[in-house]
């Protein structure tokens, strides 16, 4: 028989794999848990309570699911984006109050803007969301598969638009290479374009089309000396130009790309036409040979009229015909988008220029083409801007970058090199410091992957390794929280929340597992600044079902509670709402938890849970403050309390636990135990004799001594729970083990 006193002092390596069981030598196995729900562990190392979820709002309609989109104009001014059946509303904070709400225009009127994504357009079939977004101060870019990009705008502070994202100069497919033309009715203005043979569809409405001269000599070249004649065209530097008096040229070859010039002294004055293409908006269609446009860039007259159709024309690469972006971001002052194989970066420091030269010349600052090579054709699932802009497909991950670095990223300086072929589902990843986060292609494995400067090249490791059951049913989306603990939270596709602490200056990796109080499924989740300014703040939308009802309410996770907060602002519980004000009984505004079990805290202290009657509770006694919502009961379990023996192990021997220290930090309760089937659960009592009776016992921090109510067994788990609306942290654990020699 052997006796030991082990510490559990750390919690941080989170809950892990039923495979990790037999694994006792490892490093990390005193660190782990074999069941961690609604503890948070930090990268301290204690097990913190993760805070309740305050109830904001249920959705414009609970019928169907909608997706949550962060606006951060600043850490001041932030909103939260719903975005539903044709529509996207506002949710934010008041600057005075920082109440949350949804953002009105006038008293009890809702800000909304009409979008063209219907609820089908939300979600990809796996869960993961089809729309994309990227913002630029008060501009969020949108991308969707199907349908032409748009811009959101804030105006005001309540106000917002969403417009078209208006493309100009490309990006454009390649020119055509057949014997059929296309010519226009004019250079400037509403024009019609006629083609030789059906190449025109309906869906190439809202689209670019670009037409080039056939025959560039065509125009004679302008010559020093001649004798030039009103409206006179000559062709210089690759340019048109029209004489705008009758003259005889000068010496000065005309180069000049806007306005009039003269080409001397006494020479003509040429005014710039175009560069020998143009472009125009297609408006409408009138059959596979005849359609209406607006002319964008002038047309060179070279391509009007029905004597001179030209062959050199080409498709925006962007239309209901070819396919709108699905991705979108920001990399070296460029606005990039992406679609299938390909990604475009606009011109330099122009968000919405994608020519790819300038007046004929291919400048380091035009438009940038990449397409994606690795013998597979598999699309774009997101993009992200790192050392370079690293971008996962369905079948491996790139890194687009420079080819030589002494020069700038630009058209001819370029170049795209695959990272690492596991595969990326749709989900944008978390960019921590250095590293990325990416969930690989079956949802099951999140990967972290990080540019190594030794070998040039990025590295990836797996980071559901110690815990791949944590994602069972596959990850569907993540929003990250960078303060206080650096927090990535998941949605799995069941509606169970997932934690994964994140810390890679100390090391820190851990998963944890977050149910949502009344069985709630999360459906969307996404990240802002705090109305308080001292956390980044979680919110989510929450399938319920009250009443018998189904409801999606959309919440967000409160602050937990931190040493010298008011005791009566403990809030851990789910969907909840707080009082204050006089004494009452009776507490009313409940209906959105119509019919459910509630659990309370009434001046600081746990009260009796109780049932929402027609959107109201009765309490035992008068509540000056109190905080009301569904209960979220937090759990522990240890992995099996490895405490050696005479001839080794104490694994698969007979143990027993006798006494354990629980080390705690502002801690208003629990019960603790081996938290298994059959084992007993006993209450932390935490009182002191010096306590009044008719007040909430303060919160304790320091060490309890309990004697452990369990028995002999082969297991020796210890297990910590509370399931009462307070505050609770574990910071270490100390048992005392005997542990029989035989088995």
């Amino acid at each position: 028989m052997s006796k030991a006193s082990p510490i559990l002092e750390n919690f941080n390596t989170g809950e892990l794999s039923p495979l990790i069981a037999g694994r006792v030598g490892f490093e990390k196995y005193p660190n782990g848990a074999s069941l961690l729900e609604n503890f948070i562990p930090t990268t301290q190392g204690p097990n913190v309570r993760r805070a309740g979820t305050r109830f904001v709002g249920e959705v414009k309609s609970s019928a169907a699911k909608v997706l949550l989109v962060p606006f951060e104009f600043s850490v001041t001014q932030a909103y939260m984006l719903e975005f539903g059946n044709l529509y996207v509303r506002f949710y934010t904070w008041d600057a005075v109050t920082k109440v949350r709400g949804i953002l009105e225009s006038s008293p009890g009127v809702p800000v909304e803007v009409v979008t063209p994504y219907t609820t089908a357009d939300l979600y990809n079939a796996d869960g993961t969301p089809r729309l994309r977004f990227a913002q630029s101060g008060d501009f969020l870019y949108l991308t969707h598969s199907r349908h032409k990009q748009r811009v959101l705008q804030r105006t005001t502070v309540t106000s917002f638009t969403l417009t078209e994202y208006a493309a100009k100069g490309g990006p454009w497919k390649s020119l055509n290479d057949t014997a059929i033309t296309v010519y226009a009715s004019a250079e400037t203005g509403s024009v019609t374009l006629t083609a030789s043979a059906p190449i025109f569809q309906a869906g190439h409405v809202g689209s670019l089309f670009y037409l080039e001269s056939r025959d560039v000599n065509a125009i004679p070249a302008w010559e020093v000396g001649k004798v030039i004649a009103l409206a006179a065209r000559r062709r210089s530097d690759g340019k048109t130009y029209e004489a705008l008096s009758a003259a005889t040229t000068g010496t000065n070859r005309p180069v000049h790309t806007e306005g009039a010039l003269l080409d001397g002294d006494a020479g003509v004055s040429w005014e710039f036409r175009d560069p020998g293409y143009g472009y125009v908006l297609i408006t409408a269609f009138t059959s596979s040979t005849v359609v209406t446009a607006t002319v964008i860039d002038r047309l060179p007259s070279q391509v009007v009229g029905v004597g001179l159709p030209t062959t050199r024309w080409a498709y925006s690469e962007w239309s209901d015909v070819e396919g709108w972006p699905s991705d979108v971001t920001f990399y070296r002052e460029r606005l990039w988008f992406g679609k299938r194989q390909m990604a475009w970066g606009s011109v330099s420091a122009d968000f919405t220029d994608f020519s790819p030269r300038s007046f004929g010349q291919v400048t380091a600052d035009m438009a940038i083409t990449v397409t994606l090579s690795s013998g597979k054709i598999n699309d774009i699932q997101w993009m992200v801007p790192d050392r370079d802009l690293v971008i996962g497909t369905a079948g491996g991950e790139f890194a687009v970058g420079e080819l030589t670095n002494g020069e700038p990223l630009g058209p001819t300086n370029r170049r795209s090199r695959i990272m690492s072929q596991f595969g990326s589902r749709a989900i944008p990843p978390i960019k921590n410091v250095e590293a990325l986060l990416f969930i690989q292609r079956s949802g099951l494995k999140a990967r972290e992957t990080y540019y190594d400067f030794g070998s040039d090249g990025y590295k990836s490791s797996d980071a559901t390794v110690l815990a791949e059951h944590i994602t069972r049913t596959g990850v569907t989306q993540m929003a990250f929280a960078p303060d206080p603990d650096q927090i990535v939270w998941a949605v799995r596709a069941d509606g169970l929340l997932l934690g994964f602490t994140w810390n890679n200056e100390q090391a820190v990796r851990g998963w944890h597992r977050h149910p949502i109080g009344g069985a709630g499924e999360v459906e969307s989740i996404a990240v802002m600044p705090a109305a308080e300014g001292d956390r980044s703040e979680l919110w989510m939308v929450v399938k319920r079902t009250i009443d018998g009802v189904t409801k999606r309410y959309v919440e967000y996770l409160e602050r937990a509670y931190r040493t010298g907060d008011a005791q009566t602002s403990q809030f851990y519980v789910d969907s909840g709402l707080s009082y204050s004000g006089a004494a009452v009984t009776t507490i009313s505004g409940l209906g959105h938890l119509e019919g459910a079990t509630v659990s309370v805290l009434v001046n600081g202290a746990p009260h009796p849970n109780v049932v929402v009657t027609a959107g109201e509770i009765e309490l035992q006694l008068p509540a000056t403050t109190a905080q009301i919502g569904l209960p979220c009961p937090a759990r522990y379990r240890s992995m099996r309390l490895e405490a050696g023996a005479r001839d080794g192990t104490s694994q698969g021997k007979t143990k027993r636990i006798s006494k354990v220290v629980l080390r705690l930090d502002n801690t208003g309760g629990g019960k603790y135990g081996p938290l298994q089937d059959g084992g007993q659960m006993d209450t932390l009592q935490l009182r002191r004799a010096s306590d009044a009776m008719d007040q909430p016992a303060p919160l304790f921090t320091g060490d309890k001594v309990v004697s452990w109510p369990n028995g002999y067994d082969l297991d020796a788990y210890l297990g910590f729970e509370i399931d009462q609306p307070v505050a609770a942290t574990l910071v270490a654990l100390m048992p005392q083990v005997t542990t029989q020699d035989a088995r």
